[in-house]
C-alpha cells in the first residue's frame, strides 16, 4: 500500500483541499476590497457621519489578508490536519493502519507532508488573489517581498501541522487535538514579548509577509525564527511518531 499516494488521494478527493483553497482565496479577494473602502463602510455604518482615515497602502491591504489568513485559515488547516492525523480516534481504523506499517513514521510523514504542502499552496493562492486585488484597487506590491513572505508563512503553517501531529499523539479526539494545537500556537506570541528571544520565536513569521512588502525588514531578519520553526517542527514530528509507536490502541 502506497501511503503517500493514498494520502494525496484522500486530500484531493475529499472536501479538505477544496475547503482550504476556498477559505484562503476568499480572504485574499475580500480583504483588499475591505481595506480600500473601509472609510465608506464605516461611514455607512455610522449613518452618514464623515470618517477620515489615512489613505490605505498596498502593504495595509496585504497586512489585512495576513491577519485573517493566519486566523481563519490557520484554524481550518489545523482542523483538517487533525482529522487526517487522528487515525487512532477510531480503534478499527487504528488497527487497520497500524498492522500495515513497521513504524508510525510511515503514517505520520505522508499526512504531515500532504497538509503542509496543501496549507502552503492555499496560502499562496490567497496571496496571489490579494496581490491582484491590491494592484487593481490600491497599488502594486513588490514581488520579491511578497514571495519571501509566502516562504515565511509556509514554514509557519508547516510548523502548525507538525504540532497538530504531536497533539494527536497526546489526545485521541480530533477536536481536542485541534484545540491543543491552537492553544500552543496562541501561546507562542507571548514568548515574543521577551525582547531577547523575540526574533527567535516562530510566531514572528506571522507578520513577516506584511513587513517584507513594506520594506520594514529583510528576509534575513527572520532567519532565526525560520530556523527555530524548522527545528521545532522536526522535533514535534519525531516525538509524535515515538508517542504513537508506544501508545496502545
Amino acid at each position: 500500500m502506497n501511503l503517500w499516494r493514498l494520502e494525496w488521494l484522500r486530500l484531493v478527493r475529499t472536501p479538505r483541499a477544496l475547503s482550504l483553497a476556498v477559505v484562503f482565496l476568499a480572504i485574499g479577494l475580500i480583504e483588499p476590497v475591505a481595506t480600500r473602502y473601509v472609510s465608506t463602510l464605516l461611514g455607512d455604518a455610522s449613518h452618514g457621519a464623515v470618517i477620515r482615515l489615512p489613505k490605505p497602502t498596498p502593504a495595509d491591504a496585504l497586512s489585512s489578508y495576513v491577519s485573517e489568513a493566519t486566523l481563519v485559515g490557520l484554524i481550518v488547516l489545523v482542523a483538517v490536519a487533525a482529522s487526517a492525523l487522528g487515525f487512532d480516534s477510531s480503534p478499527g481504523l487504528a488497527a487497520f493502519f497500524r498492522t500495515r506499517v513497521r513504524s508510525m513514521w510511515q503514517l505520520v510523514a505522508p499526512r504531515f507532508a500532504a497538509y503542509a504542502v496543501a496549507g502552503a499552496l492555499a496560502y499562496l493562492l490567497g496571496t496571489l488573489a490579494a496581490w491582484y486585488e491590491t494592484h487593481l484597487l490600491i497599488g502594486p506590491l513588490p514581488a520579491g517581498g511578497l514571495f519571501a513572505g509566502v516562504l515565511c508563512a509556509a514554514v509557519y503553517l508547516a510548523l502548525a501541522v507538525a504540532l497538530t501531529a504531536l497533539a494527536t499523539s497526546l489526545a485521541r479526539n480530533t477536536v481536542a487535538s485541534a484545540g491543543l494545537t491552537l492553544a500552543i500556537l496562541l501561546t507562542l506570541p507571548l514568548l515574543g514579548d521577551v525582547h531577547r528571544i523575540a526574533n527567535w520565536v516562530p510566531s514572528a513569521l506571522v507578520g513577516a509577509p506584511a513587513n517584507l512588502v513594506a520594506g520594514t525588514y529583510q528576509l534575513s531578519h527572520y532567519g532565526p525564527a525560520l530556523g527555530v520553526a524548522v527545528g521545532a517542527g522536526a522535533v514535534a514530528l519525531a516525538l509524535a511518531a515515538r508517542l504513537l509507536q508506544t501508545r496502545e490502541i
